[in-house]
């Protein structure tokens, strides 16, 4: 029988409720003065130049890139090299970025945009450590050396691959869509994940697309990169965190930034639009590529594992249910969309993909096909994912679905 996804006519109502933040929080008061103090004294510490705002609203300060550092010296990205483009699907497009737009203000010659938190956004519902960690909440030293880095019993679903080599970078075109997310802790996202778990516990660096409205303040998914050095226990300076929410990020580029944002999004059945992303380890330093720009770069010193080589490689989808709670069967289900919505058999231009994915394989940017098997879905009568070779795609991946929203049938 083919699952047919069920689309919810209440996503604006949900939504709408879920932004009615309940203020008599009894910490609500100590969370908001702790965040906002954080996120201010982040800006205060700045060389800022000049600030401007983006059509969608969001509020760049530009810095000088030298200022970065406490030395002053930046590091320089790797040569270019020919992308690999094999794609003979129709109705695909590359999404675009704000300020790829000319006539979008920006920063004078020699300074590059940092993300400023809008705090008139935030819902202060959550502490500060618990707002900088990767979900929201805090936890252990996670001991797991594969991805998904994360058990599925702590509200995690996936539709994951991954593929054990020594590797030094990894590249791929992901599919833009924008996913319905239940709650504003829930978030949906595909990616692709740099990992050296010889320590016991994974060291990562992470990129791809995300929606998450308690981290960014709105419906609509975002550019996002991240990082551990710990195994997911503690984030913070230099330990790990989304974006330049922490310390760690060192950014290059004066148009694409950790957290912007891009159009169109794709419409299934209809045109896709997709991004290209790529880590590269370059001289020491886990360098990032969206479309044809190197953003900046996670320097390998953050690292004692993963700063000479990573030891997995992967690619995935994941959705995390705010609600879950392990003594509550009854919310431990979601409607939270991954990708399109879409099951994977429903294919491309229905549901999720990414396509022409490698792996570098030598410091000298060696690529081959990336290999993550026939993949692994956490929650298949949720989610789902199939994996192949060939079509003008190279190595590809077909993932999603609406999580609960479902009959079978039909």
């Amino acid at each position: 029988m083919i699952r047919k996804p069920l689309k919810n006519p209440q996503k604006k109502e949900i939504r709408d409720l879920e932004r009615k933040i309940d203020r008599s929080t009894p910490d609500y008061a100590k969370f908001e003065k702790d965040i906002s103090t954080y996120f201010k004294g982040r800006v205060d510490r700045l060389r800022i130049v000049k600030t401007t705002r983006t059509p969608s609203g969001q509020i760049l300060d530009w810095v000088p890139i030298e200022s970065q550092h406490p030395s002053g010296i930046i590091a320089h990205p790797p040569p270019e090299s020919k992308r690999v483009i094999s794609s003979k699907r129709e109705k695909v497009h590359s999404a675009r970025f704000e300020l790829e737009d000319s006539a979008v203000e920006r920063g004078p010659k020699g300074t590059v945009p940092i993300l400023r938190k809008d705090l008139s956004k935030m819902h202060f519902t959550k502490s500060l450590k618990d707002y900088l960690s990767r979900d929201g909440q805090s936890r252990k030293l996670n001991i797991r050396k594969l991805s998904p880095p994360d058990p599925v019993d702590q509200g995690h679903r996936y539709s994951n691959t991954a593929q054990g080599i020594t590797c030094f970078g990894g590249e791929g075109d992901l599919s833009c869509f924008d996913p319905y997310t239940e709650y504003s802790g829930d978030f949906s996202l595909i990616q692709i994940g740099l990992i050296n778990g010889s320590l016991g516990y994974p060291q990562t660096v992470e990129a791809g697309w995300q929606e998450y409205e308690n981290l960014t303040g709105d419906w609509i998914p975002h550019l996002f990169l991240y990082y551990t050095t710990n195994g997911y226990s503690q984030d913070g300076n230099n330990l790990g965190g989304y974006n330049q929410d922490v310390d760690g990020w060192i950014q290059y580029d004066d148009a694409l930034y950790p957290g912007a944002t891009y159009t169109p999004y794709g419409t299934p059945g209809g045109d896709c639009y997709e991004i290209f992303i790529k880590f590269q380890l370059y001289q020491g330093n886990w360098w990032f590529k969206c479309q044809d720009r190197w953003l900046g770069y996670y320097p390998g010193s953050l690292f004692s594992a993963l700063g000479d080589h990573a030891d997995q490689i992967g690619f995935w989808g994941e959705i995390f249910n705010s609600q879950y709670d392990p003594n509550n069967p009854r919310v431990n289900t979601t409607t939270t969309d991954m990708c399109s919505g879409y099951w994977a058999e429903y294919d491309f231009p229905w549901c999720g993909y990414m396509h022409n994915l490698m792996v570098q394989i030598d410091q000298d940017g060696s690529l081959i096909d990336y290999d993550g098997g026939t993949g692994w879905a956490s929650n298949p009568d949720s989610y789902d994912i199939i994996t192949g070779n060939g079509g003008g795609w190279g190595s590809y991946i077909l993932l999603g679905g609406p999580g609960v929203g479902w009959i079978a049938g039909g």
